[in-house]
C-alpha cells in the first residue's frame, strides 16, 4: 500500500475471479477502489475452467472479449455416454445459436480468466494489492474500517463498501459471524489435467459406469496435442464416508489416484502425463446472508457447489458484475442507499437455486441406489437417441441452454420492496414470469440483420431502448423523463420484443421497467 492508512469507497478482498471481475467494473464505472489480495500474484493452478455465455457477453461489455476468445478453446457439443460407449452429441452451439452472440461453451482456466483481468487493472493504473492480507474488520454508520498486513507492516483501509470475495473459507465471512449451511458429499474426488489423452470424444463428455462417473472438458484446440480436463471419483481413500476430513483426500498423490481410479478399466480412458492434480470433497453450501451492513459477500464467499454444469466462476463473476452495478449508482447518488438491499434480494436466490439444482444433478449421476443405477445404464441409452433428435429443436432445448448458460436468470422483488429500494411509482406488479422483465435484455443480432441491441450496454450506464415505430413517442419522453439516453431498434417479437415495447435497461444489462403499446409499465 501507499500508505499506513487509506480511504477509498470501495474495498475489494480477495483477488480470484469474482474480486478481480468486482474491481474491473468498478474502476469501469469511475469508482474509487482498491483491491487486496494475500497471494504473490494470480492463482496458476487451472482450477475452474468453464466460462458460460453471459459471462462472455459481461467481457464483451467490459471490454476484454476480444483477449479471452483468443486464449479460450470453445466446447460446441456435450456427449453423454456410459462406460466406453459415447450416445449422440448435444450441440450446445446449434442450440444457443440466435440466443447469444457467444453460444457453446469456452474453456479456459481460472488462472488465465484471471490473468487477463489482473492485466486489464494494471493497464489502466490500479493494479492488484498483492502480498496484502486482511487481519480484521470493523464497521460503523459511516465506513468499514479493514486492517491489512503486507511484508512492509500493517495499515488499514478505510472504505464506505467492502466485497468480500475471498473464497469458500472467507475469513470476512468468518468474522462476520454469517452461517454457511449446506452438506458435503461422502465421497472423494479427483481433477486432472492431463496430456496425451485417448478415449474420449470431442466436445465436453459426460459418461457413466456404475455408481462412478467420468466428466471431461477440452483444454486444447483441435490439431494440437490432447490436453483435457479429467474429473472424477477416487476409490478406497483412507477416511472416505460421511463426516470424514478433507485431510484424508489431500495425502493422496497423483500415481495412486491413478491406480484408484476406473479411467481405462471403465471408461476406456488414457493419458501419458499429468499437469495440475487435486483432490477434493464437494461442497453444497449457501451463506446465511449476502450482507452485513457495509459488507457483501460475492463468489464463493457466498456458496460453493459441485462442478457439474460449469458454473461455480461464472456465478461469482455474475455476482461481481451486479454488486460493482449497484455500488456505482449509489455512490454517484443515481439510487438511494437502500439500493443496495437488492443485490441480496437478486443474487441469493440465485445461489440457493443453483446449489439445490447441481445437488440433485449431482447426486443423481453419483448414486449408488440400485433405481439410478437401472435408469443411467438400461433407460438413458435406449432413449438418448431420442431426446437427442427432438429436445435441440424445439423450445426445450432452448430453454435448457438459457440455464446452463445463465441467460435465464430472473430477478424479482415484491412492489413494496421494489418502491423502498427504488423510489418508483405508478408501476403495476408484473405477477406472471415475464420473459423480458427482470431478465438480461434478449439478443435481437440474430433476428434482426445489421441491429446489435447489446452494442449499446458497452457504455454502461441507465439507457431506454424503443422497438419498433409504434415505441419512438413513448420511448422519448421516457428517455426525456428520466434522462437517460435512448436507443432505437426494430421489433422482435421473437425476442418478446414487438413493436410498441419500450424497455429501460440497467448498467449491467437487466430490465428494470418495461412497458408495452397500451399496457401500463411494469417495473421489477
Amino acid at each position: 500500500m501507499e500508505s499506513n492508512q487509506r480511504e477509498v469507497d470501495v474495498c475489494v478482498i480477495g483477488a480470484g475471479p469474482t474480486g478481480l471481475m468486482a474491481a474491473n467494473w468498478l474502476q469501469r464505472l469511475g469508482v474509487d477502489a482498491v483491491i487486496v489480495d494475500g497471494k504473490p500474484g494470480p492463482t496458476r493452478e487451472s482450477r475452474a475452467l468453464g466460462v458460460q455465455a453471459r459471462t462472455m457477453e459481461i467481457y464483451a461489455q467490459l471490454g476484454v472479449v476480444d483477449q479471452v476468445l483468443a486464449q479460450a478453446v470453445p466446447a460446441h457439443e456435450l456427449r453423454p455416454g456410459v462406460g466406453r460407449q459415447s450416445w449422440s452429441p448435444v450441440p450446445l452451439a446449434q442450440i444457443g445459436k440466435g440466443l447469444t452472440p457467444y453460444p457453446g461453451i469456452h474453456i479456459l482456466e481460472q488462472h488465465a480468466n484471471e490473468q487477463i483481468l489482473a492485466d486489464r487493472l494494471a493497464e489502466v493504473g490500479h493494479p492488484v494489492q498483492w502480498n496484502t492480507r486482511m487481519t480484521s474488520l470493523h464497521q460503523d454508520k459511516e465506513r468499514v474500517h479493514v486492517a491489512i498486513e503486507t511484508p512492509e507492516g500493517t495499515g488499514t483501509v478505510s472504505a464506505r463498501y467492502v466485497i468480500a470475495a475471498d473464497g469458500a473459507s472467507s475469513p470476512t465471512r468468518g468474522q462476520l459471524d454469517i452461517g454457511f449451511g449446506g452438506e458435503t458429499n461422502a465421497k472423494v474426488f479427483y481433477v486432472v489435467d492431463a496430456e496425451g489423452v485417448a478415449g474420449t470424444g470431442s466436445g465436453i463428455n459426460v459418461r457413466l459406469a456404475g455408481d462412478d462417473f467420468l466428466l471431461t472438458f477440452p483444454m486444447s484446440a483441435p490439431g494440437r496435442p490432447s490436453r483435457v480436463r479429467l474429473l472424477g471419483i477416487l476409490r478406497d481413500v483412507p477416511g472416505q464416508g460421511p463426516g470424514a476430513p478433507d485431510e484424508a483426500a489431500d495425502r493422496v498423490t497423483v500415481d495412486e489416484a491413478r491406480a484408484r481410479t476406473a479411467l481405462e478399466h471403465d471408461f476406456g480412458v488414457t493419458y501419458d502425463s499429468s499437469g495440475w492434480f487435486a483432490t477434493y470433497r464437494v461442497h453444497h453450501r449457501v451463506a446465511g446472508a449476502f450482507q452485513a451492513g457495509r459488507v457483501f459477500l460475492a463468489g464463493d464467499a457466498g456458496h460453493v457447489h459441485s462442478p457439474v454444469g460449469a458454473q461455480g466462476m461464472n456465478t461469482g463473476l455474475q455476482d461481481a458484475h451486479n454488486i460493482a452495478c449497484k455500488l456505482a449508482d449509489v455512490l454517484a447518488g443515481r439510487m438511494p442507499a437502500d439500493y443496495l438491499r437488492r443485490y441480496a434480494a437478486e443474487r441469493h436466490p440465485v445461489a440457493g437455486h443453483l446449489v439445490a439444482t447441481t445437488d440433485r444433478l449431482f447426486a443423481a449421476v453419483t448414486s449408488s441406489a440400485p433405481r439410478a443405477r437401472f435408469i443411467r445404464e438400461r433407460v438413458m441409452p435406449l432413449a438418448w437417441p431420442v431426446l437427442v433428435r427432438v429436445v435441440p429443436r424445439g423450445p426445450l432445448g432452448r430453454r435448457m441452454f438459457g440455464y446452463v448458460s445463465q441467460l435465464r436468470i430472473h430477478y424479482w422483488m415484491t412492489e413494496s420492496a421494489r418502491r423502498r429500494a427504488e423510489g418508483l411509482r405508478g408501476l403495476a406488479r408484473r405477477r406472471s414470469r415475464d420473459p423480458v422483465l427482470g431478465r438480461r435484455l434478449p439478443w435481437i443480432g440474430a433476428t434482426n440483420p445489421g441491429e446489435d441491441n447489446h452494442v449499446p450496454l458497452a457504455s454502461a450506464t441507465w439507457q431506454v431502448h424503443a422497438y419498433g415505430p409504434r415505441a419512438a413517442a413513448a420511448g422519448a419522453r421516457t428517455a426525456a423523463h428520466y434522462g437517460l439516453p435512448l436507443y432505437s431498434f426494430g421489433a422482435s417479437v421473437r425476442r418478446h420484443l414487438p413493436d410498441g415495447t419500450v424497455a429501460i435497461v440497467r448498467p449491467d444489462g437487466f430490465v428494470a421497467v418495461l412497458e408495452h403499446a397500451g399496457r401500463t409499465p411494469a417495473a421489477t
